[in-house]
């Protein structure tokens, strides 16, 4: 009879197998979700979110929502911050593009929405 030891060490190799059969950067992808981990998790801590998220309690798929998103910016930026800093491993960089991209994005959002499209054009065009 197999330990749980050895059953979740099968699950673990079985999954990085379909990773690496699917052209997943298995290490990207979980600094990815373990920057949307931190970033979800500690959402009430944050200013960026508050705006968002402290008005109303977020659903179960809302949050898994918001997980999903945030890990799959965190994978989708790994790139960008590898060029920015070679010197990072490809889940290091993933992790740094999840907590960073998605705070500056709902700072972005915020600003297109409190803002007119015509203050934003003069903006640009004062350069």
């Amino acid at each position: 009879m197999r330990t749980m030891t050895s059953a979740n060490s099968d699950a673990l190799t079985a999954v990085h197998g379909m990773v690496d059969y699917a052209g997943f950067d298995g290490n990207a992808l979980f600094g990815a979700i373990l920057g949307a981990w931190l970033i979800s998790s500690s959402r009430r801590r944050l200013r960026a979110w508050l705006v968002t998220s402290s008005r109303q309690q977020l659903k179960a798929w809302q949050r898994v929502g918001s997980l999903f998103l945030a890990a799959g910016v965190g994978y989708l930026f790994t790139p960008l911050m590898l060029s920015l800093a070679p010197f990072l491993s490809s889940g290091v960089a993933a992790f740094v593009a999840a907590v960073v991209v998605i705070p500056i994005s709902i700072k972005v959002m915020l600003w297109l929405d409190a803002t007119d499209l015509r203050d934003i054009l003069q903006r640009w065009r004062r350069g």
